[in-house]
């Protein structure tokens, strides 16, 4: 039994350090005010160079965009020191990852399943490129939401007659990007709880499919409409399964992240050729239920064994050259925020001393609520990544039950799907290909 070391006074100093409101305090003044700086550049540079030279404008929006998510990136792996360990086809993450456009299918377990997508972005040098659907009323997010904006994000306004038509353009976008953009896609279309598993289970039984132990049953049908705009131009699709280490004590969150206390996660990727994904439109929804009770089955196993893989699937040919890999952290996240609060805190401390020596109480006054308004509006922006802040999924699903209604929500489809028969051992005959 190896025993752990006990941590050193100085460690435990720096430990109870970042813990204070101060740090956060410090941490949001640093965020929210290059994120202003990121967003006006962005602007300015959304109108004089887009509309002449888009692929001009891609390239260099990439690093400015950099220095904004990066920041994200910095506190999970330095800040907190979280831990993040891929579980891959090493040939792939040779030949493919970050070398192509694809799209990532991300479950939606956990607060962080997306900040911890953005750590496998960054390790593979794609982190300015890093695209995601969301709902168009994140757009109007100060910092993040602007910026998501001149990043050209896919805002969906949960009106599918609206979002169908604006679909199409969106995605043209991102797939002429000149160099490899990775479209994250959260098929659950909002985060696991117990109470809209139970409405999402619900309406698995009333399909006749395998209910989900883990997971939300798929909404296909944003899926399907995506599907014929990315095929000639995304070579694959990333199936992954984020699984935050059932030992680890830290709840995993934002909050977390923030405090600097360690979070351990272990990711498995699984490449999928988009010739691979049926162009049929019922087909293509069989095979993404298929990889979702793929997923539960991967989940399920790791949370009880701590490994992905059964022994009999580990001997299945798409799972035999299956290893753990630990790509190194970066300079470039830690490089950047140190730059940020070298350009921010000195001006901001010298500031602070001169105001607070002043004794003049008006502007003292309005320093502090300034410096209490930054922590309030990142706190906020943290909260909107809470679970119990998700949307109403479960409680409107239910509605719709006591109503009997066969129409479409916004929150839950109603298309045509096959019965799909339980998979063997965790698999089905789609198999994850290395070409």
């Amino acid at each position: 039994m190896v025993r752990r070391m006990a941590a050193s006074p100085v460690s435990k100093v720096w430990k109870a350090f970042k813990e204070l409101i101060f740090c956060q305090v410090l941490l949001a003044v640093v965020f929210l005010t290059s994120g202003l700086v990121v967003d006006v550049i962005q602007g300015v540079l959304y109108v004089t160079i887009r509309p002449f030279n888009p692929a001009l404008y891609r390239k260099v929006n990439y690093y400015v965009t950099y220095t904004l998510n990066s920041q994200i990136v910095f506190l999970v792996e330095w800040w907190s020191q979280s831990k993040c360990q891929l579980y891959i086809d090493p040939q792939d993450g040779e030949k493919y990852f970050g070398k192509e456009h694809a799209i990532l299918l991300l479950n939606h377990t956990y607060e962080i399943d997306w900040v911890m997508g953005w750590l496998v972005c960054d390790r593979y040098g794609v982190l300015g490129n890093a695209r995601v659907y969301v709902k168009k009323i994140l757009a109007y997010a100060p910092v993040l939401g602007w910026s998501w904006k001149f990043q050209e994000i896919v805002f969906l306004e949960r009106d599918w007659e609206q979002d169908k038509r604006n679909l199409g353009g969106q995605l043209n976008n991102l797939v002429n990007y000149p160099d490899p953009m990775w479209l994250t896609l959260f098929p659950e279309g909002t985060r696991f709880t117990p109470k809209k598993h139970a409405a999402s289970m619900e309406v698995a039984r009333q399909k006749g499919l395998p209910e989900l132990k883990h997971h939300l049953l798929p909404r296909t049908r944003g899926f399907v409409a995506s599907l014929p705009h990315l095929r000639e131009k995304v070579p694959a699709l990333y199936d992954i399964l984020v699984a935050i280490d059932p030992k680890c004590k830290n709840e995993p969150s934002m909050y977390s992240i923030m405090k600097g206390r360690e979070v351990r996660s272990k990711i498995m990727m699984r490449r999928y050729p988009m010739s691979e994904v049926p162009e049929d439109e019922k087909e293509a929804i069989d095979w993404l239920h298929k990889r979702y009770q793929e997923k539960d089955v991967l989940l399920d196993n790791f949370l009880r064994t701590g490994e992905f893989l059964s022994k009999e699937q580990k001997a299945l040919p798409e799972y035999q050259n299956f290893q753990y890999v630990e790509l190194p952290r970066r300079p470039y996240s830690i490089t950047n925020f140190s730059s940020w609060s070298f350009v921010i805190l000195i001006p901001l401390m010298w500031y602070l001393y001169t105001v607070f020596t002043s004794g003049n109480y008006l502007k003292m006054g309005i320093v502090l609520a300034l410096v209490v308004a930054a922590n309030m509006g990142l706190m906020k922006l943290i909260d909107l990544t809470r679970i119990d802040k998700g949307s109403s999924y479960g409680q409107q699903q239910q509605q719709q039950q006591e109503n009997n209604s066969e129409s479409d929500s916004s929150n839950q489809e109603e298309e045509p799907v096959a019965i799909i028969k339980p998979i063997t051992n965790g698999v089905s005959n789609g198999k994850a290909k290395v070409h």
